[in-house]
């Protein structure tokens, strides 16, 4: 009798269950018919690699070598007169074994609402950064993959949470942003509040950016900051880059000027080739400074999925503890402080 009962009970709670469905689908496609468009998106990538941090090497599987692989919903509505209520809900995952970047977080890459216009766009929420946002055009590896020196031997906040920003419209090849953070108690100078900026110039086969970003550390006794600066010039299939960072994070004890000279060759639409080195000459009395000289090799099979490889060796001076990382990849831990790290990579992306 428990059994039969058991089973009758179970009947009952899944024809709940589908009528719970049921209507929870049938709000979700009123909502999305109510919208202008609700888009469902999302990126994987996945990598093998084979890297030497100092005690041997050592293969493994890895997430987010290129980009940050993520799922999102996104969307706006026309409120007229050319202003639209815009949004997105982006949350970060590890496709290696299936985790969210951050367990506490339901959408810890993007969690904003704004609105946008001829005049530019205003958001609140939790939002990427301008620096995560530019530090693509600081080198030739688009600031990703192990290979990018500029990414691996710079520091600054990918994003930050209680954030208002503005950004202009383009005006004379020239967008500017501005955001404030409100911490983690509210305020502008509270601990996690953040002020930065940004300001990119397009005009032809030149691009050059400058960002910079103020942070309160978490009791709210010093502010780190990262400085930016990035200008590139395509010559026919050849674009060349230089880059810039200044470090000063005195919570971590580093403080550094990041310099950066790197190319890359397009052969066809899906075809190219990205060499670079990268510089960070350490300002305080320790001396540990750290260099680096990486290549990358990127085919796009299709619009949606492509491949690359990357080439990588990393010097680290005395007490230097810089990684092989990668978009959201923090690499693999060195064997010890001041080791070289040295590899290559082998990845996958495909964007749905």
């Amino acid at each position: 009798m428990n059994r039969i009962g058991n089973f009758m009970e179970s009947s009952r709670r899944a024809a709940g269950l589908k009528a719970g469905c049921a209507t929870m689908l049938a709000l979700a496609s009123h909502g999305a018919f109510a919208q202008d468009g609700v888009t469902l998106y999302g990126l994987i990538d996945e990598f093998a690699q084979y890297v030497n941090t100092g005690n041997g090497y050592t293969a493994a599987l890895g997430s987010n070598g290129q980009w940050g692989s993520r799922f999102g919903v996104k969307g706006s509505e026309d409120i007229g007169g050319g202003q639209k209520i815009v949004f997105d809900l982006e949350n970060g995952f590890n496709p290696t074994d299936g985790s969210v970047d951050n367990a506490g977080s339901m959408f810890n890459r993007q969690a904003w609402v704004g609105i946008s216009g001829a005049w530019g766009q205003v958001r609140a929420g939790r939002q990427n950064s301008p620096l995560f946002y530019d530090q693509s055009g600081q080198d030739a590896f688009g600031g990703v993959t192990q290979a990018s020196g500029m990414d691996n031997l710079t520091i600054f906040a990918f994003r930050t949470s209680n954030t208002i920003s503005y950004m202009s419209p383009e005006v004379a090849g020239f967008q500017g942003g501005i955001y404030l953070g409100f911490g983690d108690a509210g305020g502008l100078r509270s601990a996690g509040s953040s002020q930065q900026v940004d300001l990119t110039w397009e005009h032809g086969p030149f691009a050059a950016f400058v960002a910079g970003q103020w942070l309160k550390n978490a009791p709210a006794t010093t502010t780190d900051r990262t400085i930016m600066a990035g200008a590139s010039y395509t010559i026919g299939k050849t674009t060349l880059y230089g880059g810039y960072s200044g470090v000063k994070w005195t919570d971590i004890d580093i403080h550094t000027d990041v310099y950066g000279l790197s190319a890359k060759y397009q052969f066809n639409a899906a075809n190219s080739l990205s060499v670079g080195y990268a510089y960070a000459h350490d300002k305080t009395s320790q001396g540990n400074n750290a260099d680096q000289v990486g290549l990358m090799y990127e085919y796009d099979l299709s619009k949606r999925t492509n491949f690359y490889g990357a080439l990588s060796f990393l010097r680290n001076r005395n007490e230097a503890s810089y990684t092989l990382a990668g978009a959201a990849n923090p690499g693999l831990p060195l064997a010890y402080p001041g080791a070289d790290a040295r590899g290559v990579q082998l990845g996958i992306v495909h964007r749905f």
